[in-house]
């Protein structure tokens, strides 16, 4: 047995620093108070939100390392709440999410959290309870450097989110009856016309054909955005030539955020996720969901007062904050809007310059991550033709402080692949093919590496949190590969994260989209041999059936109403099922109805089995078949009735342009003769759920009819 000397002093080192650290930890004692609260961002006072000791954001906690937090969560609302300490590295049972880790805390009850601090940095906390992280239950958690590392003269907590009247379980509700519910709203109808325009055809065509459908940044279309809740502010008490360290968090529900200061000027970033990495000068940064970074900025000396600003990825919206209290305001540059079309071409920005309120344009550099060519490895200005363009942060070019490699002696477990997928329509998202409900493990042995595979097979981000741990992104920086709680998953994009697996427990993984969560994109890190306590597992079958699951059905109904036919159209999808009644008629005639009601199980994003009943000409039939979307996202349903007919019918929704949708259904039918029939409408959408067009029949027995009207969706 060999002899090492120096672990020994270690050793010997730690065990004497005990009793001095131990007598000189401090307590340090909050009380929560969980409240409802009527709030008013956009105009319009709402009654559904929450806050914490009356306020939203909910009041920073700060702490110092070697420090024992002891933080009373008392609920005055009239619905049950849990917090998460996001970033802490806490013990598994205080780490927040009911069920797997505490009891819920049901209103009038408390709870306190206690857990030592181990580590310094910037963090959150916010509510693991249904949605209510989007209703107002989110804070800032500061843990001091000491002595400080930086010396600065202001250091400001900037905490991001976003904002909708709407309830949250309204807006989820909304995305379960159509994925682009909200793209009224935001003003977003990528069209073939749009794509023609663009000089994107092929990007277009080539995302039909892989059924993959145009670029999506976000889901919800928001009121508002926030920092420090609120739209806009002025911070007076910064002066000329004055540091200021920015402790910046993405505590939205569901939005990126581009955080730029002034006409574009330089800020170096000193920390990621609380993590110190090695100082890097850019002039952006696009901070994922749940992210938070540290940055240094020195006012410029000068009769002005530059701009913060988070502008939300989809361009529909920015919250700022003017440093200073004098001169003119240096405003940041407008982003152009990003384009739909696909990912072939997306430099969308343009290189306009725009400084000081001038309003031009500047080049975001698209929305491609870590593999980007061209991206600077030091963070140096790009320049194009001698205009200042963006210097974003990419992740290849962070690297931490200190070496951050493993022990090679410990083993290394099978990588786990982890494939990100959903299905837009259905507002399904899973991890490796399934959702939460239906695989909630990923089983991982104490003292081994693990290697997480993060593969994203959507055109969205995911930005995907593991609690109770730091992992190492494998970057390219070899030992010094920065540490991350959060990382963002680009639009098919791949990532790969290694940490060492030390903290025995159960942990939450999953998509810090709090939507994308909701419906399935998550999974408990379990550590072989461990056990949930009976009263966790008592507590979930108590109260489970209270809360939303992704295998809930959600109701969608929608109305057609022509001059020439009429229909209605009643659904329910949950999980991997849909339930759909039709009914129709043609010249409102009573006895010439037609209906059918099918129940789908989903066996892909893709394929679907099918079976139910027919009736048509006044008899009723039973159907089984099979659901496909074909190449360019053609809907297909084949089936065969209990009469012995074979039926094919088809639909294809083609946008043809802004607002202006064009749907043809043809319907193919054997049984001792062919028939056939088609349908198609051309319809323009005045408001979200209202429609005006034409509608075409045309059959094989009964000839063509034209109508106009109008169609209503519920």
């Amino acid at each position: 047995m060999s002899f090492n000397l120096s672990k020994l002093v270690q050793f010997l080192a730690m065990v004497l620093l005990i009793p001095v650290f131990s007598a000189h930890a401090k307590v340090v004692e909050y009380e929560l108070n969980v409240e409802s609260k009527t709030v008013n961002f956009t105009g319009k006072p709402v009654e559904h939100a929450l806050a914490i000791n009356g306020s939203i954001p909910a009041p920073t906690l700060r702490f110092e390392l070697g420090d024992e937090a002891v933080i009373k969560v008392i609920n005055h609302t009239n619905e049950p709440t849990t917090l998460h300490w996001h970033g802490i590295l806490v013990p598994w049972n205080m780490d927040g999410p009911a069920f797997s880790n505490n009891k819920l805390i049901q209103p009038g009850q408390s709870f306190t959290f206690r857990f030592p601090i181990k580590h310094t940095g910037t963090y959150w906390y916010h509510s693991h309870t249904e949605l209510q992280e989007q209703r107002g239950l989110y804070g800032a958690i500061v843990i001091e450097d000491s002595p400080q590392k930086y010396e600065v003269d202001h250091d400001i907590v900037m905490v991001l989110s976003d904002w909708i009247d709407e309830h949250p379980q309204k807006v989820l509700a909304n995305l379960k009856k159509e994925g682009d519910y909200y793209a009224f709203k935001k003003d977003f109808f990528p069209s073939l016309l749009g794509a023609i325009r663009h000089g994107q055809v092929w990007d277009y065509l080539r995302g039909e054909w892989t059924r993959m459908g145009p670029m999506d940044l976000s889901d919800v279309g928001y009121d508002a955005f926030l920092i420090n809740g609120k739209i806009s502010q002025d911070l007076s008490q910064i002066q000329p030539g004055d540091r200021v360290r920015f402790r910046i968090i993405n505590a939205a529900a569901s939005s990126y955020f581009y955080v730029n200061i002034g006409d574009l000027r330089d800020f170096h970033v000193i920390s990621k996720d609380g993590m110190n990495v090695q100082p890097l000068k850019v002039n952006e940064i696009r901070m994922g969901i749940g992210e938070t970074y540290d940055v240094l900025f020195d006012v410029p000396d000068g009769h002005m007062r530059p701009e913060f600003r988070a502008t939300v990825q989809d361009i529909t919206g920015f919250a700022s904050v003017n440093l200073g209290s004098h001169g003119h305001i240096e405003k940041v540059p407008e982003k152009m809007k990003p384009s739909p079309y696909g990912m072939g071409d997306m430099n969308h920005g343009g290189s306009g310059h725009g400084g000081g309120g001038h309003g031009g344009g500047h080049d975001d550099h698209g929305d491609m991550d870590m593999e980007e060519p061209g991206d600077s490895m030091s963070g140096d200005m790009d320049v194009m033709d001698g205009i200042k363009t963006t210097n974003r942060l990419m992740y290849k070019m962070l690297k931490s402080e200190h070496p951050t490699n493993i022990d090679d002696n410990l083993i290394r477990a099978q990588v786990i692949d982890l494939e990100l997928s959903g299905d837009m329509e259905r507002y399904t998202w899973h991890i490796n093919g399934k959702p939460f409900t239906e695989d909630k493990y990923i089983e991982i042995r104490e003292n081994e590496v693990i290697t997480f595979r993060m593969i994203n097979k959507t055109m969205m981000h995911h930005p995907m949190h593991l609690h109770g741990h730091f992992f190492r992104l494998l970057n390219g920086q070899g030992d010094n590969a920065p540490l991350f709680h959060t990382v963002d998953v680009g639009p098919m994009k791949t990532v790969t994260i290694e940490f060492h697996a030390n903290e025995p427990g159960i942990w939450f993984l999953h998509c810090h989209n709090l939507y994308h969560m909701k419906m399935g994109m998550a999974r408990l890190v379990k550590y072989e041999g461990f056990e949930r306590p009976d009263e966790l597992k008592e507590d979930e079958k108590k109260y489970s059936k209270q809360f939303t699951k992704d295998s809930d059905f959600f109701p969608r109904v929608e109305a057609s109403l022509f001059s020439n036919h009429a229909e209605l159209e009643v659904g329910m999808n949950g999980g991997f099922w849909d339930v759909e009644l039709n009914i129709e008629t043609d010249e409102y005639n009573s006895s010439d109805i037609e209906a059918d009601l099918v129940f789908k199980r989903y066996l892909s994003r893709f394929l679907a089995v099918m079976g139910g009943g027919e009736y048509e000409d006044g008899e009723m039939h039973a159907i089984l078949g099979a659901a496909y979307t074909l190449p360019l996202n053609v809907q297909m349903e084949t089936y065969v009735r209990s009469d012995g007919k074979v039926v094919l019918k088809l639909r294809k929704r083609i946008p043809l342009a802004r607002r202006l949708d064009f749907e043809i259904e043809p319907e193919f039918g054997y049984k001792d003769i062919f028939e056939w029939e088609l349908e198609a409408a051309l319809m323009y959408k005045i408001k979200n759920n209202v429609s005006i067009g034409g509608f075409f029949k045309d059959t094989d027995n009964s000839g063509r009819t034209v109508g106009i009207g109008v169609r209503i969706r519920f």
